[in-house]
């Protein structure tokens, strides 16, 4: 078997199975957070926001989170780009490109 075919990326904001990683970060507990993201959620989905799961061996190993300005977590004003507003791999899953393949899924599907 061979790396690409252990490996697939994910929009949850699309995929109902994964819907649960959209409302809480993978790497911590619940929080008051959850409560304010669940309210930014609610609105930025709608309008073009994209989070991204990378799944290697049936874990998540990263993250890819992106969307317009307009709808972004950053002050940034433009027309025709994207904002990239979180990116991250585990440590453990390091050294396999998974965050350069994050990316060009990013690039491939915004532009």
């Amino acid at each position: 078997m061979t790396l690409t075919s252990q490996a697939r990326i994910i929009d949850i904001t699309k995929a109902e199975e994964y819907r649960k990683y959209l409302y809480k970060y993978i790497t911590g507990p619940p929080s008051k957070q959850n409560e304010e993201r669940m309210e930014y959620l609610e609105q930025a989905v709608p309008k073009n926001f994209h989070k991204k799961l990378f799944i290697f061996n049936e874990q998540v190993v990263g993250q890819i989170e992106y969307s317009p300005p307009e709808v972004s977590y950053y002050p940034i004003i433009g027309d025709n780009i994207v904002v990239l507003n979180c990116i991250w791999v585990f440590r453990k899953a390091r050294g396999h490109d998974f965050g350069k393949r994050l990316l060009e899924d990013m690039i491939a599907r915004a532009f």
